[in-house]
């Protein structure tokens, strides 16, 4: 574990690097400006930004099968809107509104106070009215989707007004869970009634919520733009509107692309915060008792490099037309942490130089161990993001995009902007001047008084500087880490405890990853506490126990009239029926085996194919109580049925691995049913299911390229097969980590949380790659704990400040209200505290197990590390 010759590209990268870095040194103002006439010239393209807010365009799959099943049942049975019946709807765009209403007691909703007062609400609903453009004025009667002439209305109402109109003696029960008309049609309650429905003598008595549904038309494209009108009306009329005995919560089909639209405005005051309290972060740490080796406005001009990163990213992809997104709003927090984490490293270096040598020297060292190191982590991170980009979902691949573009301008304004301002700072100290009023000041051993001495003193006595001999003035947290932090790290207990801690974070990881939930619920695409969050809620509690109808669909012209064929499309339905979420049987509704029994009843004899025909076109379908299926039958010019349909009812569907489940169980017995037929299956739904089925093979997939893509860069930059190994091994116990407490903390699998699993390697790559070769590429003349401890040194610190001002530029996204916020703070946190933990405890405990197993035995022990050779800072500055 020695020194490597195979360094080839490195050492042309540091060369090339260390020449840049003297050319800065002699040209900083000319860098610094042209550098921040690019980053206004690219920032200027803000003006092009395009929000993008289609929540089916962002979140769901760019091709599925889902995608082509609904292209397949749009065509062969599009939705009639003079003749519609929920249960058969296909539109993925569907509008509607939909209301929940349960009582501000939580009791029962069927009682007659309660009743009355959804009486008076559905009116209001009913009677609101928008004007378009033109003034003409939009009624519920303009775009209400039909049913025989009428508005499609709520079954359980409808029910109760007409056992009003009867004067029945308990009008405020009904029939659980159908009722039967007179016309001999059925109606179904359940799935209106939410919660816990109790049942007395067959009729439902009480209930904790309704489900109201205002069905609207979605073309022609004017009646779609005339429902889009009297949607925004509604929603208007039911904010302003007040219940004493009801909660109304609504949901109307642009809701959730509407409430991204706001939900990204609100994070603006929260990047102002951030920036804030990481400035202050950044100065705080760049202070010392030294005032003119403190760096103040350096450590300003590093959170400023990273905004200006963020704006010429934004401004360039805006002005190509790149649309913004909700999941973008989030990279400005990223970006500035990784910005900080690059500028540490930078500050770190400088401080290893020799503070007598001259500005240009100074920064080229600097620029030949810092910028190598930082195009390591960039490199590593930009790849972890072009890999996202191959995700089929349209928000994680635009946040790559932003995020990786944001990462290389980082880079480059790290080596222009800030390392002209370096160069400034350099020349300031040089001339032993104050970090705030740049006046030449006197060093704290010639300080004329104490005050002197607490607020102006700093720098290096003139025989310092004629002997070039510094007294130790090096930050006192990283003498902290080589001197005491190394010495308790390398301890024998400590690292048994290490080992065994190890073990319990493992299993409880492990745990924790086989327990992970799966999938994007749209509920956490709103803000939190809004109308349409609470409506979800609602939903969830409530109604979640009943799932959509199944259309299945026999895409083959086969001939029903057949005896054979209609035992076989039977069983097939049978078939359907045994899946564990199937409602109910006497829920299906297909319309051969309602002929069937429409022949049986009336005795009407069927000889053949062509009477078959004749009977069911003539008299079947235009009987009232079988006109619905009239949508489930499709008829070839001369008269033969080309396809058809039956409509199976769903439920037991209490989360979303339920969901996926379904619709995979239900494709399965599409696709192998042991009858022969060609089956499709589809529901509007399954364009949402779609998407938690993708999200772990996908994250696997990506994982796997970017570990492989990892490697390859650790190996051309750090030619060590010994640190690829170690520095993958560590990258998989972060990962590993990461999901694993992240289900633990309640964050699902999906598109926000895959990003971070994703860009979660680039920073588990800094944390562990440089401390691995910062320890094997040191002399092999040195004892292990040595070793341990000038990594430390070198290391520890600006691992220790990346990791919290990361950290510190999530926490303020705890406080939004928003899902996909808090997802990106959770997991970014957990990224950070684990990346620390190994970079800082269970690397230099398992790297000085490793040398010392590997030492030859001796018997001298290791000096303390206090007492380790002081000339060690030559081998410290030639490490990276």
């Amino acid at each position: 574990m020695g020194n490597f010759k195979c360094n080839c590209f490195e050492r042309s990268l540091k060369h090339f690097f260390e020449v840049y870095g003297r050319f800065l040194a002699r040209n900083p103002y000319s860098i610094l400006l042209i550098s921040l006439v690019v980053a206004a010239i690219l920032s200027s393209g803000l003006v092009f930004l395009d929000f993008q807010n289609s929540t089916e365009e962002l979140f769901l799959p760019d091709v599925s099968r889902a995608q082509e099943e609904s292209q397949l049942t749009e065509k062969l049975f599009p939705v009639d809107y003079d003749f519609f019946l929920p249960s058969r709807t296909t539109a993925v765009d569907q509008r509607m509104v939909w209301v929940i209403i349960t009582a501000k007691d939580s009791g029962n909703i069927l009682r007659g106070d309660v009743m009355e007062e959804m009486f008076q609400i559905e009116d209001v609903i009913v009677k609101t009215t928008a004007t378009d453009e033109d003034g003409t004025v939009v009624s519920y009667e303009d775009v209400c989707a039909r049913w025989n002439g009428l508005c499609y209305t709520n079954p359980v109402l409808q029910w109760m007004r007409m056992m009003n109109q009867l004067n029945m003696t308990s009008p405020f029960s009904l029939p659980f869970p159908s009722a039967q008309l007179p016309t001999g049609q059925t109606i179904f309650f359940d799935s209106f009634l939410g919660g816990e429905v109790e049942i007395q003598d067959g009729m439902a008595v009480n209930a904790k919520a309704l489900s109201v549904l205002f069905f609207l038309r979605n073309q022609p494209e004017d009646k779609n733009l005339w429902s889009e009108l009297w949607e925004d009306a509604v929603a208007d009329t039911l904010d302003r509107l007040s219940s004493k005995r009801l909660v109304i919560t609504y949901f109307t089909s642009d809701a959730v692309d509407e409430a991204q639209s706001k939900l990204t405005s609100t994070v603006l005051p929260y990047l102002c915060c951030t920036f804030g309290i990481l400035t202050s972060f950044s100065v705080a740490s760049c202070m010392m008792k030294d005032w003119v080796l403190s760096k103040p406005w350096l450590a300003s001009s590093g959170v400023l490099s990273a905004g200006l990163a963020i704006g010429s990213a934004m401004g360039l992809l805006s002005f190509c037309g790149v649309p913004f997104n909700q999941v973008v709003a989030s990279m400005p927090f990223l970006v500035l942490g990784i910005g900080l984490d690059d500028m540490f490293i930078m500050l770190a270096a400088w401080r290893r130089t020799n503070p007598f040598s001259t500005v240009e020297t100074r920064m080229g060292e600097t620029f030949s161990e810092a910028a190598v190191s930082i195009t390591i982590t960039t490199v590593t991170d930009f790849l972890a993001f072009c890999v996202g980009s191959i995700t089929p979902l349209l928000a994680v691949r635009v946040f790559c995009l932003y995020t990786g573009i944001a990462i290389l301008f980082d880079l480059l304004y790290q080596v222009t902007f800030f390392g002209a301002i370096m160069v400034l700072t350099g020349k300031r100290e040089a001339q032993n001047k104050h970090c705030y009023a740049c006046r030449e000041v006197l060093p704290r051993e010639e300080s004329p008084s104490m005050w002197y001495r607490i607020f102006c003193s700093g720098g290096w006595k003139k025989t310092d500087k004629e002997n070039n001999s510094a007294p130790d003035k090096g930050h006192v947290v990283m003498t902290f880490f080589k001197n005491q932090y190394s010495h308790f790290v390398t301890q024998p207990v400590f690292m048994g405890f290490t080992i065994c801690g190890y073990i319990v974070y493992a299993a409880v990881a492990v745990y924790g990853c086989c327990n992970l939930q799966q999938g994007l619920e749209l509920s956490n695409l709103v803000m939190e506490g809004s109308v349409t969050n609470q409506f979800f809620r609602q939903s969830s509690e409530y109604f979640i126990q009943y799932g959509p109808s199944i259309s299945v669909m026999v895409t083959e012209n086969v001939d029903y009239s057949d005896t054979y064929v209609q035992v076989r499309l039977q069983n097939l339905v049978q078939h359907f029926e045994e899946s564990r979420y199937s409602k109910r049987k006497e829920q299906t509704e297909f319309w051969l085996m309602d002929y069937l029994s429409f022949l049986n009843r009336t005795k009407v004899s069927v000889e053949n194919k062509e009477s078959f025909i004749k009977v069911l076109n003539e008299s079947f379908l235009e009987d009232g109580n079988f006109a619905k299926y009239k949508a489930d039958i499709n008829f070839e010019p001369d008269g033969n049925i080309s396809s058809s349909r039956f409509v199976l009812a769903t439920g037991h569907l209490m989360s979303t691995q339920d969901q996926s489940s379904m619709m995979i169980d239900m494709r399965e017995r599409a696709d192998k049913n042991p009858y022969g037929f060609e089956v499709q299956v589809f529901t509007p739904n399954f364009l949402v299911y779609e998407q938690f089925i993708i999200v772990l093979p996908n994250t696997l997939q990506n994982l796997l390229i970017a570990l492989v893509a990892m490697m390859v860069v650790s190996l051309i930059f750090i030619p060590s097969p010994f640190v690829a190994i170690l520095v993958t091994l560590c990258v998989l116990s972060i990962e590993m980590g990461v999901i694993g407490f992240m289900s633990h903390w309640g964050v699902a699998l999906d598109a926000i949380s895959m990003i971070n699993i994703i860009l979660c390697i680039g920073f588990s790559v800094d944390f562990s790659a440089h401390m691995c070769y910062a320890f094997v590429s040191q002399s092999s003349s040195l004892r292990p704990r040595q070793k341990t401890a000038n990594a430390l040194h070198l290391l520890g610190y600006p691992i220790l400040q990346s990791g919290l001002s990361t950290v510190i530029a999530q926490l303020v996204l705890f406080a939004t209200k928003s899902y996909i916020f808090k997802t990106f703070a959770k997991v970014l946190v957990l990224v950070m505290v684990l990346g620390m933990l190994h970079g800082l405890v269970i690397l230099p405990a398992l790297l000085t197990l490793l040398g010392l197993a590997c030492q030859p035995r001796t018997k001298t022990k290791d000096p303390p590390s206090s007492a380790f050779p002081e000339d060690s800072g030559e081998q410290e500055r030639s490490m990276l």
